[in-house]
């Protein structure tokens, strides 16, 4: 064997020979309609897509046009108890905007060190 794969020649197609033809069986009429779908489903599905996509753009325009206003605060929570004042703000709906280290001196001439922070929370209500 040379490595070349060859067909024998018994298996090669000949130009004069005609197709075979091929036998279908018969499907009752019966049996076609039941493989279709229900023509109600396609009957009412264009109107079930329109109002979805109606719906679905009046959603995005109610948000486009609807903006959340906010309230702003200020918060100076102490240096030692900056984390249970920042959950119980946090509790209320309050989110840091941005915060900022801060120092001050005392009544004692001691410095006292504390955060200062912007808050916001979404306003309730349109």
């Amino acid at each position: 064997m040379t490595g070349r794969h060859t067909v024998p020649t018994a298996q090669m197609p000949t130009e004069g020979t005609a197709p075979i033809p091929t036998i279908e069986p018969e499907v009752s009429a019966t049996a076609r309609q039941a493989a279709l779908p229900d023509a109600s489903f396609f009957k009412f599905l264009p109107r079930v897509l329109m109002a979805t996509n109606a719906i679905l753009l009046l959603l995005l325009a109610f948000q486009l046009f609807h903006r959340p206003k906010y309230e702003y605060m200020t918060a100076s929570p102490d240096d030692l108890k900056f984390e249970e004042e920042m959950n119980a703000m946090g509790a209320q709906g309050w989110k840091a905007d941005s915060c900022r280290r801060a120092s001050s001196e005392n009544d004692f001439g001691a410095t006292d060190f504390s955060y200062e922070c912007v808050m916001s929370r979404p306003k309730l209500g349109w």
